[in-house]
Protein backbone atom coordinates (compact mmCIF):
# COMPACT_ATOMS: atom_id res chain seq x y z
CA UNK A 1 0.00 0.00 0.00
CA UNK A 2 2.87 2.52 0.56
CA UNK A 3 6.30 2.57 2.04
CA UNK A 4 8.69 5.19 4.58
CA UNK A 5 12.08 5.92 3.00
CA UNK A 6 13.43 8.37 6.05
CA UNK A 7 17.61 8.87 5.36
CA UNK A 8 17.82 10.70 8.81
CA UNK A 9 17.46 8.77 11.04
CA UNK A 10 18.00 5.31 8.66
CA UNK A 11 14.30 3.88 8.01
CA UNK A 12 12.85 1.95 5.81
CA UNK A 13 9.11 0.20 5.69
CA UNK A 14 7.02 -1.40 3.58
CA UNK A 15 3.02 -1.30 4.46
CA UNK A 16 0.85 -4.02 3.47
CA UNK A 17 -2.94 -4.59 3.45
CA UNK A 18 -3.85 -6.48 6.74
CA UNK A 19 -4.45 -10.24 5.87
CA UNK A 20 -5.45 -11.49 9.31
CA UNK A 21 -6.78 -14.69 8.22
CA UNK A 22 -2.85 -15.68 7.79
CA UNK A 23 -1.80 -17.84 4.74
CA UNK A 24 -3.02 -20.39 2.17
CA UNK A 25 -0.52 -23.11 3.51
CA UNK A 26 -1.64 -22.78 7.04
CA UNK A 27 -5.28 -23.03 6.07
CA UNK A 28 -4.55 -25.97 3.70
CA UNK A 29 -1.99 -27.82 5.89
CA UNK A 30 -3.07 -27.34 9.33
CA UNK A 31 -7.39 -26.00 8.87
CA UNK A 32 -10.13 -28.14 8.63
CA UNK A 33 -11.13 -29.09 5.40
CA UNK A 34 -14.81 -27.67 6.28
CA UNK A 35 -13.34 -23.87 6.60
CA UNK A 36 -11.40 -24.12 3.29
CA UNK A 37 -14.72 -24.95 1.03
CA UNK A 38 -14.28 -26.39 -2.58
CA UNK A 39 -15.90 -22.71 -3.51
CA UNK A 40 -13.56 -20.71 -1.21
CA UNK A 41 -10.56 -23.13 -3.08
CA UNK A 42 -11.73 -22.09 -6.38
CA UNK A 43 -12.14 -18.60 -5.53
CA UNK A 44 -8.30 -18.52 -4.23
CA UNK A 45 -6.91 -20.38 -7.20
CA UNK A 46 -8.37 -17.93 -9.50
CA UNK A 47 -7.47 -15.27 -7.42
CA UNK A 48 -3.85 -15.97 -7.32
CA UNK A 49 -3.43 -16.96 -11.56
CA UNK A 50 -5.40 -13.13 -11.64
CA UNK A 51 -2.63 -11.69 -9.65
CA UNK A 52 0.03 -13.54 -11.14
CA UNK A 53 -1.61 -12.06 -14.78
CA UNK A 54 -1.43 -8.62 -13.65
CA UNK A 55 2.36 -8.85 -12.61
CA UNK A 56 3.69 -10.66 -15.82
CA UNK A 57 1.63 -8.80 -18.58
CA UNK A 58 -0.23 -5.98 -17.41
CA UNK A 59 2.30 -4.22 -14.76
CA UNK A 60 5.17 -2.52 -16.77
CA UNK A 61 7.99 -3.54 -16.24
CA UNK A 62 6.39 -7.25 -15.48
CA UNK A 63 7.13 -8.83 -12.42
CA UNK A 64 7.13 -12.29 -11.09
CA UNK A 65 7.22 -13.72 -7.21
CA UNK A 66 10.82 -14.60 -6.70
CA UNK A 67 9.69 -17.36 -3.99
CA UNK A 68 6.05 -18.38 -4.90
CA UNK A 69 4.46 -21.12 -3.00
CA UNK A 70 1.71 -20.80 -0.19
CA UNK A 71 3.32 -19.56 2.23
CA UNK A 72 3.55 -16.47 0.15
CA UNK A 73 0.20 -16.12 -0.76
CA UNK A 74 -2.07 -14.68 2.10
CA UNK A 75 -6.17 -14.87 2.78
CA UNK A 76 -8.50 -11.98 4.17
CA UNK A 77 -11.49 -12.51 6.24
CA UNK A 78 -13.43 -13.05 2.94
CA UNK A 79 -10.68 -15.55 1.61
CA UNK A 80 -9.42 -13.05 -0.93
CA UNK A 81 -5.84 -14.07 -1.79
CA UNK A 82 -2.86 -11.61 -1.48
CA UNK A 83 0.39 -12.42 -2.76
CA UNK A 84 3.43 -11.31 -0.84
CA UNK A 85 7.19 -11.40 -2.06
CA UNK A 86 9.02 -10.56 0.61
CA UNK A 87 12.55 -11.84 -0.55
CA UNK A 88 11.84 -9.39 -3.11
CA UNK A 89 11.89 -6.42 -0.69
CA UNK A 90 14.83 -8.04 1.63
CA UNK A 91 17.05 -8.09 -1.61
CA UNK A 92 15.68 -4.31 -2.57
CA UNK A 93 16.33 -3.11 1.18
CA UNK A 94 19.84 -5.07 0.96
CA UNK A 95 20.85 -3.35 -2.31
CA UNK A 96 19.34 -0.01 -1.52
CA UNK A 97 21.99 2.31 -2.65
CA UNK A 98 21.58 0.53 -5.97
CA UNK A 99 18.46 1.24 -6.45
CA UNK A 100 18.86 5.10 -5.85
CA UNK A 101 19.71 7.17 -8.40
CA UNK A 102 17.88 9.51 -11.51
CA UNK A 103 15.68 7.20 -13.65
CA UNK A 104 16.13 7.32 -17.33
CA UNK A 105 14.76 6.85 -20.71
CA UNK A 106 16.21 3.55 -21.49
CA UNK A 107 14.66 2.29 -18.12
CA UNK A 108 12.01 2.28 -15.36
CA UNK A 109 14.33 1.54 -12.38
CA UNK A 110 18.03 1.03 -11.94
CA UNK A 111 18.45 -3.04 -13.22
CA UNK A 112 15.80 -3.11 -15.67
CA UNK A 113 17.30 -4.90 -18.21
CA UNK A 114 19.14 -7.53 -16.24
CA UNK A 115 15.84 -7.88 -14.91
CA UNK A 116 14.06 -8.82 -17.93
CA UNK A 117 16.75 -10.65 -19.39
CA UNK A 118 15.57 -13.61 -16.76
CA UNK A 119 12.23 -12.25 -16.84
CA UNK A 120 11.03 -15.70 -19.37
CA UNK A 121 13.03 -17.76 -16.65
CA UNK A 122 11.35 -16.27 -13.52
CA UNK A 123 7.60 -16.39 -15.40
CA UNK A 124 7.64 -19.99 -16.32
CA UNK A 125 9.16 -20.77 -12.69
CA UNK A 126 5.77 -19.29 -11.32
CA UNK A 127 3.58 -21.58 -13.70
CA UNK A 128 5.31 -24.13 -12.88
CA UNK A 129 5.12 -23.06 -8.91
CA UNK A 130 1.41 -22.62 -9.11
CA UNK A 131 0.81 -25.75 -10.29
CA UNK A 132 2.52 -26.79 -7.29
CA UNK A 133 -0.49 -24.54 -5.25
CA UNK A 134 -2.96 -26.10 -6.97
CA UNK A 135 -2.11 -29.40 -6.16
CA UNK A 136 -1.94 -28.54 -2.73
CA UNK A 137 -5.06 -26.54 -2.90
CA UNK A 138 -6.79 -29.69 -4.42
CA UNK A 139 -5.39 -32.54 -2.54
CA UNK A 140 -4.52 -31.30 0.70
CA UNK A 141 -1.09 -32.37 0.62
CA UNK A 142 2.57 -31.15 1.38
CA UNK A 143 4.87 -29.98 -1.62
CA UNK A 144 7.17 -32.55 -0.04
CA UNK A 145 7.06 -34.97 2.86
CA UNK A 146 10.00 -37.09 4.29
CA UNK A 147 7.39 -40.14 4.03
CA UNK A 148 5.71 -39.45 0.71
CA UNK A 149 8.11 -37.42 -1.42
CA UNK A 150 7.58 -34.63 -3.68
CA UNK A 151 3.38 -33.88 -4.41
CA UNK A 152 4.02 -33.77 -7.87
CA UNK A 153 5.34 -36.81 -8.53
CA UNK A 154 3.11 -38.43 -6.88
CA UNK A 155 0.24 -36.65 -8.48
CA UNK A 156 1.77 -36.97 -12.17
CA UNK A 157 -0.27 -40.70 -12.41
CA UNK A 158 -3.24 -39.40 -11.82
CA UNK A 159 -3.28 -36.16 -14.20
CA UNK A 160 -2.08 -38.16 -16.86
CA UNK A 161 -5.21 -39.95 -16.87
CA UNK A 162 -8.43 -38.19 -16.95
CA UNK A 163 -10.34 -40.85 -15.24
CA UNK A 164 -8.26 -41.06 -12.37
CA UNK A 165 -8.10 -37.20 -11.40
CA UNK A 166 -10.77 -37.65 -8.58
CA UNK A 167 -8.09 -39.86 -6.58
CA UNK A 168 -6.09 -36.29 -6.33
CA UNK A 169 -8.81 -34.46 -4.39
CA UNK A 170 -8.64 -34.33 -0.08
CA UNK A 171 -10.65 -36.83 0.74
CA UNK A 172 -12.29 -34.69 3.61
CA UNK A 173 -13.57 -32.52 1.09
CA UNK A 174 -17.76 -32.33 -0.14
CA UNK A 175 -19.37 -30.28 -2.84
CA UNK A 176 -16.66 -31.29 -5.25
CA UNK A 177 -17.47 -30.22 -8.92
CA UNK A 178 -16.03 -32.74 -11.45
CA UNK A 179 -16.24 -30.41 -14.50
CA UNK A 180 -14.03 -27.93 -11.92
CA UNK A 181 -12.09 -30.37 -10.61
CA UNK A 182 -10.88 -31.33 -14.83
CA UNK A 183 -10.32 -27.56 -15.42
CA UNK A 184 -7.95 -27.21 -12.41
CA UNK A 185 -5.96 -30.29 -13.49
CA UNK A 186 -5.64 -29.23 -17.11
CA UNK A 187 -4.09 -26.17 -16.30
CA UNK A 188 -2.06 -28.01 -13.44
CA UNK A 189 -0.86 -30.65 -15.84
CA UNK A 190 0.44 -27.79 -18.90
CA UNK A 191 1.45 -25.70 -16.02
CA UNK A 192 4.20 -28.91 -14.33
CA UNK A 193 4.95 -29.42 -17.79
CA UNK A 194 9.16 -30.28 -17.64
CA UNK A 195 9.84 -28.00 -21.00
CA UNK A 196 9.89 -24.95 -19.61
CA UNK A 197 8.87 -23.45 -22.88
CA UNK A 198 6.04 -24.97 -23.13
CA UNK A 199 4.13 -24.57 -19.90
CA UNK A 200 1.32 -22.45 -19.95
CA UNK A 201 1.42 -18.39 -19.68
CA UNK A 202 -0.19 -17.00 -16.51
CA UNK A 203 -2.55 -15.04 -19.33
CA UNK A 204 -3.74 -18.18 -20.34
CA UNK A 205 -3.77 -20.00 -17.25
CA UNK A 206 -6.09 -17.09 -15.60
CA UNK A 207 -8.63 -17.11 -18.56
CA UNK A 208 -8.58 -21.23 -18.40
CA UNK A 209 -9.46 -20.34 -14.16
CA UNK A 210 -12.02 -17.90 -15.17
CA UNK A 211 -13.81 -19.76 -18.16
CA UNK A 212 -14.31 -22.99 -16.59
CA UNK A 213 -14.59 -22.64 -13.41
CA UNK A 214 -18.33 -21.23 -12.60
CA UNK A 215 -18.61 -18.00 -10.54
CA UNK A 216 -21.34 -19.16 -8.68
CA UNK A 217 -17.87 -18.08 -6.51
CA UNK A 218 -18.84 -14.49 -6.63
CA UNK A 219 -22.12 -15.36 -4.42
CA UNK A 220 -20.37 -15.98 -1.39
Amino acid sequence: MGYCRESDPFYRMVVFECTSNGTLYEHVHHGKAAQLSWDRRMKIAIGIAKGLRYLHSELQPPSTISKLNSKSVYVTEDFTPKLVDFECWKTMFSKHSKMLGHLNNESSFPGHLDFLKDMPSEVQCNSFAFGVILLEIISGGLPYCKDNGYLVHWAIKYLQQPKEISKLVDPELTNVRPEELAVICNVVRRGLEPRRSQRLSLQTIAGDLENGIGLSLTLM
